[in-house]
Formats: structure tokens, sequence, C-alpha cells
């Protein structure tokens, strides 16, 4: 059920020089100092030399915009070591991005494309990194850098469909809400509860591995009614209210597990946690429905 390693983030490998040394060639003079300068390691004093050709009038060219965004890359990666809110690489992917505009026929997409690739790939990063900063009903931060890993794949494949990758976050943001909701909210359905039920929901809507997430909203809504119910066994004037209180959440949980099944009635966890949950609310039909549906999966 837990989902925390559903964010692949790829291995980047397309940072060696030679995306600056076959650059070596442009015309501007001082784009050629500024990769120079870059080879060098001294990043800072090839910024201010690209910055000093963009204002020449070598600006009109898209290596000299590019050769900008590698630079910027290079201090968002060697002197701030990747730093969430790094203003570098806000400034790399906006000339990167220029770069382009001024390159229709697509001259320096060869070297271009890798490092947006990247610098998309270190948002998303950044965005499963930030779901720990996350609270009920905010979540900006993963939200943020997630919104600029889609721009960045959407530009450079405007087919690029975000939906996948978008499930995914909020299977994620859910799964840490249910934590959360474990943790801190043992006795009752509280914020972090009701916020792991709407990222779960924000997914089915979604369409997208629809079944994992309603069964899993379903099962979490199982346990937290579980939950409940002991929190109140060693009070006899709470156990009454508490299982009824329960039986409304197993009675949820039910449902959901039902149209996780109708998602996919091939898939046995449906019937076994439905059975579970069929047995907590005393429904032998559906106990027996659900045993024959399982004999049945067993046999093909």
């Amino acid at each position: 059920m837990k989902l925390t390693s559903i964010f692949m983030i790829k291995v980047a490998t397309i940072w060696t020089m030679v995306l600056l040394v076959s650059c070596a060639t442009a015309q501007g003079r001082l784009t050629r100092e500024s990769i120079e300068l870059s080879q060098a390691g001294q990043h800072e004093k090839a910024h201010e030399k690209i910055e000093l050709a963009i204002a020449s009038g070598e600006g009109m060219d898209p290596l000299t915009w590019y050769v900008k965004a590698y630079v910027l890359k290079s201090i968002f990666v060697e002197q701030e070591g990747r730093h969430p809110d790094s203003p570098s690489r806000t400034e790399s992917i906006a000339a990167a991005m220029e770069s382009a505009r001024l390159d229709p026929e697509g001259r320096v997409a060869e070297r271009r494309e890798p490092l947006l690739s990247f610098l998309a790939d270190t948002h998303l990063e950044d965005a499963n990194h930030a779901l720990a900063m996350s609270q009920p009903g905010d979540a900006h931060l993963s939200r943020d850098h997630f919104d600029a890993y889609v721009r960045i794949n959407q530009h450079l494949q405007p087919n690029w469909d975000a939906t996948p990758d978008a499930v995914l976050l909020e299977q994620q943001l859910a799964e840490y809400a249910f934590v959360q909701a474990e943790t801190r909210e043992q006795a009752q359905a509280g914020p972090w509860f009701k916020w792991g039920q709407a990222c779960y929901q924000n997914a089915i809507a979604q369409g997208h591995d629809a079944f994992r997430s309603q069964y899993n909203l379903a099962v979490h809504t199982y346990n937290q009614g579980v939950r409940q119910f002991k929190a109140a066994e060693d009070d006899l004037d709470a156990v009454d209210s508490a299982l009824k209180m329960a039986a409304v959440l197993w009675t949820e949980a039910a449902e959901g597990l039902e149209s996780a099944i109708a998602l996919d009635p091939k898939q046995h966890n449906g019937y076994e946690a439905l059975t579970i949950v069929s047995e907590a609310l005393l429904n032998q039909d559906r106990i027996a429905w659900c045993k024959a549906n399982l004999a049945e999966l067993g046999k093909r």
C-alpha cells in the first residue's frame, strides 16, 4: 500500500564538458570566452561574460542563450548544491526557453533538450522531497516543483501527458497524509485523514491507476475505523458510540472496495479486503460473494 518509491528519478548522465566543447566554435567572441571560463570551473566569471555577450548583440544567437543556461545550471549544481529554491535554476530554465524561441529551426536543440530534461528531473525530485513539508490541504511546495516539471516536459514534447505523474503525486500525498493521521489522530478522523481522502479522490478523478487509488483509500478508511473503535475499548460508556462511528467508516470502505472491484474484477486483493470489511459489518452475503469470486479467480 505504501507508495514511497513511486517517484523514480531518472539518473542524470549528460553533464560532461562535451556539451560545451561542441559549442566552442560559436562565432561570438564573448560567448567563446564564457565557454572557456566555464570549462575552467570559473562559473561566476563565465556568467558575467555571457551577460556581456547578450548585451553586446551576441544575444540574438540561440547558442549564446544556451551557454547562459548551461553556466547557470553549473552554478545551481556545483555551487548551490541543487538547492530547491535556487534562482540560478529558474534563470537557467528561462535562458534555455529563450534559446528555443530564437531557434525555430532547432539548431541547438540537441544540446538544449538534455539540459532542460535534467532541470525538469531536479524539480520532480524536489517535489518528492517537499512532501514532508506538507500540511493538510497545503502541498504548495511539492505542487510548485511538480508544475515546473510539467511545464518543461510539455515544452519539450507538446503532446506529453502529465496525468500518470500527476496521479502519482496525489497518491504520494495521500499516503503521507494517512501516515500522519495514524500517528497523530488515532482516536478520530481529523484533518490529516480527511486530506488523505481528498488526495486519493483527486487521483481517482484523473482516471489513471484508479484501482490502486480506490483500493488504498478504502483500506485506509477501514483502518481508521478500527483505530477509532480500539481507542474506546477501555471506556465502556464510549464503546457503543465508537462502534457506530467505526461502522460508518467500514461501510464507506466497503463501498470503496466495491468500486475498486468494478474497476478491475480480476484483482484478488479487492475481494480479500472486502471480505475483511464485510466480517466487521457482519455482512454474511457479501462474505460469501467475495469467497465465490476468489474461488472462481483461483480456477483461472
